[in-house]
């Protein structure tokens, strides 16, 4: 059986067109790069779409729009409270793997030109993926296919490099593992009041949960294997799939167990959520308590 990465509660710039945009292309259209991240992507996007119905006291919406869907988990999440859900993502490749569902329609394109026409959805979402868009052109975008009243949910996961009961791991990462494969240019990937003000927007809520995933060895090289550190530097000759995966199986052989029935390492990961909408004119009263912070565990 292939594995399937579950996750569960945790009990405690801009970058041009093409996203993501680096040298030589979008190092994410690749065929065994969007294999691998169907397969080993943790898939928290259920508790983020939890979050955004408690955040907004929402259940459901019309359409939905999903910029930058990958291999689609995020937009299959979305459409549990969506009736009908537009995905769109840059890679063709990524598309492939989007698993067909009869409220889902898929189609390959810009977060900077969004082929629809304006005010079509009452809902957009962005997860994982804002940094690699163009931000200035994305949300004028946005603003344009939101109808009125509609929402814009930001949300990324943050990988923090901290394995339960293992803690060479992180030494791993930020030493080792982060002087192979630096991190590719990228944008901004959160998001502040002066940022949300700036491209038309202001926030309602901000939230953040925690999430662990279980990764065996193995499973953890390939989630290292999706991560645009070691995509890049396959893409630009400098590595290949079999030279990354060869030197990470030897380095982390003392840290972490390999054989298939050990029990898998328990990774941290941390998911940053963002509700926004266009502005309106508000009260003071009103505008504190639509503001304000408010973190779900």
């Amino acid at each position: 059986m292939p594995f399937v990465p579950s996750t569960k509660p945790c009990a405690s710039g801009n970058a041009a067109p093409g996203n993501p945009a680096v040298p030589g292309g979008n190092c994410f259209a690749s065929e065994a790069a969007a294999a691998r991240y169907r397969q080993v992507r943790p898939y928290y996007h259920p508790q983020a779409v939890r979050w955004l119905c408690e955040a907004s006291g929402r259940g459901s919406f019309a359409r939905a729009l999903d910029v930058g869907c990958g291999a689609g988990q995020s937009s299959e999440a979305l459409a549990e409270v969506a009736a009908r859900v537009s995905g769109v993502d840059a890679a063709a490749e990524m598309l492939a793997h989007a698993v067909p569902h009869e409220r889902i329609a898929y189609q390959q394109g810009s977060a900077e030109h969004l082929e629809f026409p304006s005010a079509s959805f009452d809902l957009v979402t962005v997860g994982a993926a804002l940094h690699w868009f163009d931000q200035p052109q994305f949300y004028a975008e946005c603003r344009r296919v939101m109808a009125p009243g509609a929402l814009l949910l930001v949300y990324n996961d943050h990988f923090t490099a901290h394995a339960q009961q293992v803690l060479a791991v992180k030494h791993w990462m930020r030493s080792r593992f982060a002087r192979r494969f630096p991190i590719p240019r990228r944008g901004m990937r959160d998001m502040t009041e002066a940022v949300a003000l700036e491209a038309g927007f202001r926030i309602l809520r901000r939230g953040s949960f925690e999430h662990l995933v279980p990764y065996r060895r193995r499973e953890f090289i390939d989630f290292l294997l999706t991560r645009s550190n070691t995509l890049v530097a396959i893409q630009q000759g400098r590595e290949t799939p079999g030279s990354v995966t060869a030197w990470m199986d030897a380095e982390l052989a003392q840290i972490l167990p390999g054989e298939a029935s050990a029990e898998p390492t328990e990774f941290l990961f941390k998911c940053n959520l963002w509700l926004l909408a266009l502005p309106v004119e508000h009260s003071a009263e009103g505008w504190d308590a639509a503001t304000r912070a408010d973190t779900v565990k």
